[in-house]
């Protein structure tokens, strides 16, 4: 086995051992956090998902692992929903000394079928940004498809692609997907649905999953508000919360982008910057950490206790 090979499994042996000591808990139980930990997963899939069985398949992070993370949560942080956020941005009431928000982008069904009882089990909020075109053609995202035809990178090199072009290429000709499909997207009713679990708030992630840089202003403006408006019919309340595609600040998004935000009266949006979102960003631009399936639970907890930039 390669050094490197062997300096990692002697780390994650080290990890395992220190949160099983209880070491990361009391660690972080004496600490205060500089701003709210953002947490970015995308998908989840059943522990007896193959490997392999999927374009991606480390942004879809198996059950169990989700489960212990929600553990490591509940046990060493201060979870928090967005409306408590916006209690403390508004002078109601303080953030805790550990607040964590779990988000979830696209809108997989995964979320619902096995994050949400995760979620109530470990009493966690959460907010889902929904994909709406595609949610409602029962069709797969277009990245999904794409990656499943052509390969990631075909994927990587059409997000630099126009909008129009990379509209007509990619996201009006994906395929129908089977509900018990680990890639498939939530379907509206079950929006709803998941709307409706105590804690759940959801959000816009576009109507089609753009990267809005390469998109005019009016181009733009289309994608959130009919993701918006789909939204708001499936679940009967209003969308305030929104997830940029891709995420990164100037690259897949642009500050066009966020006036639009502004103007179309959203009071939340998130990156895919790496880093706490402190008090003194924009709301409209807080940072995420990105969660991946090889995360495990004592890697969380370090990246929490040590690793994650104050």
């Amino acid at each position: 086995m390669p050094q490197t090979s062997l300096s990692f499994a002697a780390g994650q042996m080290v990890k395992r051992g220190l949160l099983a000591a209880g070491h990361y808990r009391r660690t972080l139980r004496r600490s205060r956090f500089p701003g709210v930990v953002v947490l970015c997963y995308h998908g989840l899939r059943g522990d007896d998902t193959p490997a392999g069985a999927m374009a991606f398949e480390n942004l879809h992070v198996r059950e169990s692992t989700f489960d212990a993370h929600c553990r490591v949560l509940r046990d060493m942080c201060d979870p928090i929903s967005l409306d408590d956020w916006r209690a403390s941005m508004a002078g109601r009431a303080p953030l805790p000394p550990r607040p964590v928000l779990l988000t979830f982008d696209d809108g997989y069904r995964s979320v619902l079928t096995l994050g949400a009882p995760v979620l109530k089990a470990h009493g966690l909020p959460a907010v889902v940004f929904v994909c709406s075109e595609p949610a409602e053609r029962r069709r797969l995202v277009w990245f999904d498809d794409l990656a499943a035809r052509e390969g990631e990178d075909a994927v990587e090199a059409w997000k630099a692609h126009p909008y129009g072009d990379w509209l007509k290429t990619c996201a009006a000709n994906t395929h129908a997907v089977a509900d018990d499909d680990p890639r498939a997207l939530l379907r509206p009713d079950e929006v709803g649905q998941l709307s409706r679990q105590p804690g759940i708030e959801i959000g816009s992630h576009t109507a089609r999953h753009a990267i809005l840089s390469q998109a005019t202003a009016a181009e733009q403006r289309a994608e959130i508000e009919d993701s918006r408006a789909a939204i708001a019919r499936w679940t009967g309340r209003p969308v305030r919360a929104f997830a940029y595609p891709n995420g990164r600040p100037r690259v897949d998004y642009t500050a066009t982008t966020s006036s639009l935000l502004d103007e179309l009266g959203f009071d939340s949006a998130f990156t895919t910057r790496r880093a706490f979102a402190t008090p003194d960003e924009p709301p409209l631009e807080r940072s995420r950490f990105l969660m991946l399936a090889e995360v495990m639970a004592p890697e969380l907890a370090h990246r929490l206790a040590y690793a994650w930039p104050r």
